[in-house]
């Protein structure tokens, strides 16, 4: 198979904890050929999508990751699958970006489906089953929020269109509302408003889900004198097991996953509550594999051969 990963500039790559980098090496391992590109190399000649590819072998070497093989100017669709793989914001390229993708033909295989990446905004999908999900506003009216806060007592901020932490803030009645006009742009700009979870203090999972079936999960602790639990604020992973909680939020996403052609994501629960649903660049993978000795890279590219 032939696999072309959209991505971030791979020499930003972490080999030693990227899940795009983990899943490139099971390509290689298992036989197949690698390029990536970023998503400014997209072209569309008239009803076919062309990108500007460099052609990789990825090695098991966190010092040299990657041997740059050739770069070529090839038709997408000649690729057995395409990964969508570029990090978050969700913003007007990486929307075009999807519709760019759509172009692509049905043999081609896309790691999301770009109308499900669309859909499935990563804060809000959340929401889809609200059953699971802790109370919850979405506005940009700062008095929305602070009556709501009233309700909750304490409150946790994230914009709509937040990713790895950034930009969430924590309000309880009394506090200085600078905040949260800085959060809702004055008033111009929508955020997710939600009780505040004590569980969060006890770390949160992140769970892996693979065709609708979940892989495993890790879970996400804050460092010292910190609150958020992401990895990229500064958190830690640990092992982790699933609860009957967990498998029933998964059991219930599983077939709208599947119609929304999402064959890999990862949702992140504080206790029992779910809180988002990660279509765009899942990660946790590496950690998933190392805490539980099992490759699940090469369960991912085995389910896609």
């Amino acid at each position: 198979m032939k696999h072309a990963f959209i991505m971030d500039p791979i020499e930003s790559v972490k080999p030693w904890k990227d899940t795009t980098y983990f899943l490139m090496l099971a390509c290689r391992e298992r036989g197949h050929e690698v390029c990536y590109l970023d998503q400014q190399s997209l072209s569309l000649v008239h009803d076919q999508l062309w990108g500007n590819v460099v052609w990789l072998d990825v090695l098991d070497n966190n010092e040299k990751p990657f041997t740059a093989l050739k770069k070529e100017f090839i038709p997408l669709g000649k690729t057995d699958a395409v990964w969508l793989r570029t990090d978050p914001p969700f913003n007007r390229r990486y929307f075009y970006t999807t519709l760019l993708l759509d172009f692509l033909p049905d043999h081609t295989q896309i790691i999301n489906r770009p109308s499900g990446v669309r859909n499935w905004n990563e804060k809000l999908a959340a929401l889809l089953f609200p059953q699971f999900t802790p109370k919850t506003v979405v506005t940009n009216d700062v008095e929305d929020i602070k009556r709501f806060a009233r309700e909750q007592g304490r409150v946790t901020i994230k914009p709509v269109d937040g990713f790895g932490g950034k930009g969430i803030i924590f309000y309880r009645p009394g506090d200085d509302e600078q905040g949260l006009n800085l959060v809702t742009h004055n008033g111009s700009h929508w955020v997710i408003v939600q009780e505040y979870l004590e569980e969060a203090k006890n770390g949160d999972k992140r769970i892996l889900i693979l065709n609708g079936n979940p892989l495993g999960a890790i879970l996400r602790m804050h460092a010292e004198g910190v609150e958020l639990n992401n990895l990229d604020a500064g958190g830690s992973a640990h092992p982790v097991e699933l609860t009957e909680k967990d498998l029933e939020i998964c059991e219930s996403m599983r077939q709208p996953l599947i119609d929304e052609g999402i064959i890999f994501a990862g949702i992140d629960v504080i206790g029992d509550k779910l809180i988002e649903v990660n279509v765009t660049s899942p990660t946790g993978l590496q950690e998933l594999s190392q805490f539980t000795n099992s490759g699940f890279h090469h369960e991912i590219i085995q389910a896609l051969e």
